[in-house]
């Protein structure tokens, strides 16, 4: 329904620009009216398409990026979004416990063991900082060190 998009652009400057990416072009219709409805709607631009094809049209760098999308390619998007971060912006991952499901070892379907992948490589990387935020889906916020 566009309601993220539209939390962030009600947060940013009058020059601030939103970018959503999005496959499913019902969604982006039904997110455009509620964005009319808002005097900060004019700040989000949709990209319709695949995400991942999307991300490699654009040029950063970002002030913030946030990755809520097929889990599957959430490691690719992770690493465009590090290509595309600003040198002190932020990227916020969602749904990195995926219900509790990513401390299973056995019986985990493909999105999960992807978000395990995810999460396993940025715990692991020192050239970011992150910081798991522990509430509903759990949030990554990870930012270069």
């Amino acid at each position: 329904t566009g309601y993220s998009a539209l939390c962030f652009a009600e947060a940013l400057p009058d020059d601030g620009q939103v970018i959503t990416c999005d496959i499913d072009e019902q969604s982006v219709a039904l997110a455009k009216t509620y964005w009319a409805k808002s005097p900060d709607g004019g700040k989000i631009e949709a990209r319709l398409g695949p995400a991942i094809e999307t991300l490699i049209t654009l040029s950063g760098p970002f002030d913030l990026i946030f990755i809520d999308a097929d889990k599957i390619n959430y490691l690719k998007y992770y690493r465009r979004a590090l290509e595309l971060i600003a040198p002190r912006g932020v990227i916020l991952i969602d749904n990195v416990l995926w219900s509790g499901e990513v401390l299973k070892s056995e019986g985990v379907d493909s999105s999960t063991v992807a978000i395990q992948e995810l999460n396993q490589i940025i715990a692991s990387d020192r050239k970011v900082k992150a910081v798991l935020v522990t509430i509903r889906d759990g949030i990554f916020m990870v930012r270069k060190a």
